[in-house]
């Protein structure tokens, strides 16, 4: 179960964005770097960027702050994915060598 979790689960994830996600960050059979970004970024880093939603002001003031925090949540994000995919690939093989020795 520990090795779902940690490994199989975050591949499969990861590889899902990657396939689903090429219809997206490739325009013209070249990788639009902020759309691979968007799309990596956003479902890993955008849950720890509203920390603080803006209440009280207008609402475009409310609004702009959410597009802003979207954005550096998908530039997080991005670093987040990089390290959960090397994170799983090292449990991967820690298991494999585990189970070898």
């Amino acid at each position: 179960m520990k090795l779902m979790k940690t490994s199989i689960i975050p591949i499969a994830v990861i590889l899902s964005l990657a396939y689903l996600g090429k219809y997206i960050y490739l325009v013209d059979g070249r990788v639009d770097w902020l759309r691979l970004c968007l799309v990596f970024g956003i479902p890993f880093g955008v849950p720890y960027m509203f920390f603080v939603i803006p209440i009280g002001d207008n609402p475009t003031c409310s609004i702009t702050i959410m597009v802003i925090y979207v954005f550096i949540g998908a530039l997080f994000g991005c670093i987040i994915v990089v390290f959960a995919l090397i994170r799983a690939v090292f449990s991967l093989f820690d298991w494999i060598i585990s189970r070898l020795g």
